[in-house]
């Protein structure tokens, strides 16, 4: 057993209030911003911690014990302080935890877009007196975790009680949007990821909206349909309890299942809809190249690709990863003939070290441009948006 599967063993029980995300780029200072810290939203912070919450003194505290399980370092004393200056004259109205230490993994910038928990101890009603965290040092401990409880998507979070969601129904902290009309048959039969994307469609934001929008648009209105089915095929088994232990990990491995399975195809079937859309045309999916490696798309045509006639220099490819941390090594070799390899990601930045080892590998990231403010000042310029991506290739090809 892994130390990292020990440690879930352990905390995953009753008596422990889990959060995890992913650290984005201003969580572990890489974009030199002054959030001092991982951002926990203010509700978490008053829940965990209930005496803060407060306004007969001014920045109401208390201190716990910050242990960290996944890396060699010294224990901190961290501080959760609620900021009610409002209420003093000043301007402040906010709760954080603060003081994880200068050495903590948490406030290191290479671990910008490691998958990270932190297993607060806690009792309703009490403060929790201390928290032990792990942040992922590689992609075998990130699959340890999202194999229990699904994929955790870069900017969202996930939080509460460790025993539910370890037990592979982790619950975002925003709640289930109710307003669509589900076709009556998906109530019955869980619809597939394509069927989703298609009913979709019709609740897309309209207006003149460039690709880099209309993909953040349609990945949260998707997904945020896969919730209230996923709602309606579950909560009133969970409601209803289970019978036995195996009822009970049969279930949770059917939600985990079926959330890894739409995570692992949704973001190439938007992308494969926008590139149709805008007028790029020549590509193809998954076709095959040395050794039956398949990257995501291939451009402008698996023919041209093993036509040795065809230039080197007018083949592209797109790899299509939701996270890039470790993961983009995987890309290296996937087409020999391309030395220009780009990756299209939703991670919330990098570290400045990991992206000038990605442009000495030959790698371009491709980000859609509502992200880039996530990145480190000196890397956005020498980030690629969508739109710029396909008008790139429809230049490319156009003759």
């Amino acid at each position: 057993m892994s130390g990292l599967h020990a440690w879930l063993l352990e905390k995953g029980n009753s008596s422990n209030y889990l959060f995890i995300k992913r650290l984005s780029a201003n969580d572990t200072g890489a974009t030199g911003a002054h959030q001092v810290g991982i951002y926990i939203p203010k509700g978490i912070v008053e829940h965990l911690f209930p005496s803060i919450n407060r306004v007969d003194e001014e920045n109401p505290s208390v201190f716990l014990n910050a242990h960290v399980s996944s890396h060699t370092c010294n224990d901190s004393q961290a501080r959760a302080v609620y900021y009610n200056g409002r209420f003093f004259g000043k301007t402040r109205n906010e709760k954080r935890i603060t003081r994880w230490g200068s050495g903590s993994p948490l406030q290191d910038p290479e671990n910008t877009g490691a998958l990270t928990i932190l297993a607060f101890e806690h009792v309703p009603g009490s403060d929790s007196p201390s928290v032990d965290i792990w942040v992922c040092v590689n992609s075998d401990d990130e699959d340890v975790i999202e194999s229990a409880i699904g994929e955790v998507i870069p900017g969202t979070l996930i939080s509460g009680n460790a025993e539910k969601i370890l037990g592979g129904f982790s619950v975002s902290t925003e709640p289930v949007k109710s307003g669509y009309i589900i076709p009556e048959n998906w109530k019955l039969s869980f619809p597939s990821g394509s069927e989703i994307i298609q009913f979709a469609t019709s609740h897309y934001t309209r207006g003149e909206a460039d690709p880099d929008t209309q993909l953040i648009d349609r990945r949260r209105v998707e997904y945020e349909i896969f919730q209230v089915v996923e709602e309606l095929h579950v909560l009133d088994l969970i409601r209803k309890g289970f019978g036995s232990v195996n009822e009970f990990i049969t279930l949770a491995n059917s939600v985990s299942n079926r959330r890894k399975s739409r995570a692992g195809k949704s973001l190439e079937i938007h992308l494969e809809t926008l590139f149709i859309e805008w007028g790029l045309t020549q590509f193809a999916t998954q076709a095959a190249t040395e050794g039956n490696k398949k990257p995501d798309f291939l451009f402008p045509s698996s023919m041209s690709y093993h036509d040795p006639d065809y230039p080197d220099d007018k083949l592209r490819m797109l790899a299509v990863k939701t996270t890039c941390k470790d993961r983009w090594r995987q890309i290296l070799n996937e087409a020999d003939r391309i030395s220009e390899i780009h990756l299209f990601t939703l991670q919330e930045g990098v570290s400045v070290t990991q992206f000038q080892e990605m442009q000495r590998e030959g790698v371009k990231l491709v980000v859609p441009s509502s992200l880039h403010k996530k990145y480190p000042e000196t890397i956005r310029e020498n980030l690629i948006t969508l739109g710029t991506f396909i008008k790139q290739l429809l230049d490319l090809y156009k003759e």
